[in-house]
């Protein structure tokens, strides 16, 4: 069911808000008439700050701004202003209408904005559907701001509650198609970096060996010697004393080397007769035994398998594999609506990769999407 929303009225909502704020210079608190003319978050700020209040000068008037600077700002505004009431309505009459803009946060949020140049003030609306201590559904002040001059982000709001609604759609889109690039980005810059970090690495494993000596070391010369060729010993004599260095990367050292086992008297299966005649309890005469078996009384395999019989599972096991089978489904319909979601994030982000490599532009693809999603819109009014 699409709820309806009415344009906010200026005449309505403007007049017992202007009147409250004088009351900031002769009361600590608020008046009553101000609470039900809040949203539900500013209200509760307002009460909450309020009944805690260190200093009697602190005004509540700067609690209706949620920035500090802007607050300070609002109170020296409302300090110099004349608030003077119709002498006969007793309200506060405005000149003009003052213009109303639009901005749709998400789909339960939406503002409207009040300017009001006679008083260089604006006034920030939130739609409550659901609000009792406001009376029911309707625009409540969400914040008051100090307006010397054209606002930065006015250029954002929208002329109507259908604008509004079209801008969100398009930020959506927007937002979407941003992520989906910077998904495509990263990966490359990712493998950027991976490549820079295997160059580093080959360089570094390849700088180890510049840092090790030359020739392989022979036995430590005693001290005070030189490692210079000798004036009198020839080339060829000098460098065969290297072939009888071993190499520091050489597993197998001659020095280590036993010499091979010479002839024995003892007999080769005496270990296994001692052994035979500590299990068996027999004399070093009787024949081997088979795993444990004496010679010709081996079990029959028929034997064997009239050993091995299935066991009946215990009622525990059964009761265990039911309540493993609940959490699993339990756990697969959690997950079901954060499955939904991202599917639907991937499939606009596959869609978007699609379109872009056979060269739609990114703006039709938009303009595709928002006519997708107008004609689902126009469905459920029709429903």
């Amino acid at each position: 069911m699409v709820e309806l929303i009415s344009p906010p009225d200026s005449r309505a909502l403007l007049p017992p808000l202007l009147a409250c704020l004088p009351t900031a210079f002769v009361s600590p608190l608020p008046p009553p008439a101000l609470l039900p003319l809040l949203s539900p978050i500013l209200r509760q700020r307002v009460q909450i700050l309020t009944s805690v209040a260190t200093s009697p000068t602190e005004s509540w008037l700067q609690l209706l701004c949620w920035d500090a600077d802007k607050a300070e700002r609002l109170q020296r505004i409302v300090d110099g202003t004349v608030f003077e009431p119709h002498p006969v309505s007793g309200e506060i009459e405005l000149p003009d209408d003052p213009p109303v803009s639009y901005k749709r946060v998400d789909d339960e949020t939406l503002r409207a904005l009040l300017v009001l140049p006679e008083y260089s003030l604006a006034v920030i609306y939130l739609w409550c559907s659901t609000d009792e201590q406001g009376g029911g559904p309707g625009w409540r002040v969400a914040e008051l701001l100090p307006r010397e001059g054209p606002a930065a982000d006015e250029s954002t709001w929208a002329s109507s509650i259908g604008e509004a609604n079209i801008q969100a759609r398009e930020q959506l889109m927007e937002d979407a198609i941003s992520a989906a690039e910077r998904e495509e980005i990263q990966p490359q810059q990712e493998g950027k970096k991976g490549e820079d970090e295997d160059e580093d690495d080959d360089d570094n494993y390849w700088a180890q060996y510049d840092a090790t000596p030359g020739p392989t070391p022979g036995p430590n010369p005693p001290a005070g010697s030189s490692t210079q060729r000798p004036s009198g010993l020839s080339e060829s004599s000098y460098f065969s004393q290297y072939a009888d260095v071993q190499p520091a990367m050489d597993n197998h050292d001659s020095t280590e080397e036993q010499p091979e086992v010479g002839p024995t008297s003892l007999n080769g299966d005496i270990l296994a007769n001692l052994l035979r005649r500590k299990v068996d309890g027999a004399n070093s005469t009787d024949l081997p035994r088979t795993n444990g078996y004496a010679s010709g009384n081996m079990p029959s395999d028929a034997a064997a398998q009239a050993l091995s019989h299935p066991r009946p599972a215990s009622s525990s096991s059964k009761s265990s594999g039911a309540v493993a089978r609940l959490e699993q489904e339990a756990q697969s319909q959690s997950s079901g609506e954060v499955g939904v979601k991202q599917h639907i994030s991937t499939s606009i982000k596959s869609l978007f990769r699609l379109a872009k490599a056979t060269g739609l532009s990114r703006a039709d693809f938009q303009q595709i999407v928002q006519t997708e999603l107008e004609m689902l819109s126009l469905s459920d009014d029709d429903d």
